[in-house]
């Protein structure tokens, strides 16, 4: 019967026979851990190679105990595995959400106002935005702002504050389009006062040419149709 042939360990040159899973000598594995480990080194990018080598390295500096070398290199990449393993998890597991913060968010403005409108936060929550349109945008067709660029704020508030906004604008001796859970007037002056409590949201302008040029944007953005 011919004797299983000899494996040579990679790790300490120890000569194994065939029939053996580990070397005899420093414990290696001798066929599966080894193949697997070397498969992944191969074909791991160059960058991951050297982050699984300075692991086992870092470890082997902390820890003492005379283990061979290539337990050392096969935890380096164990925890790299375990490492991109969470992170493809965490991504896999993670949903885009639309914002609900934004007071120009989608959900709160219509898209004809939206897309006329550059915006920038008022403060760092996001509630609050000062926006304007710009004099030549078709939005504002016709000098309805009297040829210049529109400035409006929106904001997000919360129920009893957007209540007492409104009951200020009734107070104020404004013109009344809407008047329910969206509330919107002109102002003396020909301003916009928009209110929708069904989203919370509050909106005010600046002055418009009249109050027909007022309330054609009130329609042109979507407001009050």
């Amino acid at each position: 019967m011919s004797r299983p042939p000899e494996l040579i360990c990679q790790y300490c040159a120890h000569r194994n026979t065939g029939a053996d899973s580990r070397c005899g000598h420093c414990g290696a594995p001798l066929r599966a851990v080894v193949h697997a480990v070397e498969s992944f080194v191969e074909h791991a990018p160059a960058k991951l190679v050297k982050v699984a080598e300075k692991i086992g390295a870092d470890a082997e500096k902390v820890v003492t105990g005379g283990y061979p070398r290539w337990q050392w290199r096969a935890l380096g990449v164990a925890i790299l595995v375990l490492v991109v393993f969470g992170v493809v998890i965490a991504r896999s597991c993670s949903i885009d959400l639309p914002s609900l913060s934004g007071a120009m968010s989608e959900e709160v403005v219509p898209e004809p106002l939206r897309s006329a409108a550059s915006c920038q936060p008022m403060d760092s929550g996001g509630q609050g935005e000062k926006c304007v349109i710009a004099a030549n945008h078709p939005m504002l067709f016709g000098g309805i702002a009297g040829g210049k660029d529109l400035t409006f704020y929106a904001e997000r508030a919360q129920p009893d504050r957007l209540a007492e906004t409104i009951s200020r604008w009734r107070a104020a001796g404004g013109t009344a389009l809407v008047d329910g859970p969206v509330y919107a007037a002109i102002g003396p002056s020909a301003t916009v006062w928009y209110a929708d409590a069904r989203v919370g949201l509050r909106l005010e302008t600046g002055t418009f040419a009249g109050k027909a040029a007022a309330q054609t944007f009130l329609s042109r953005a979507g407001l009050v149709r």
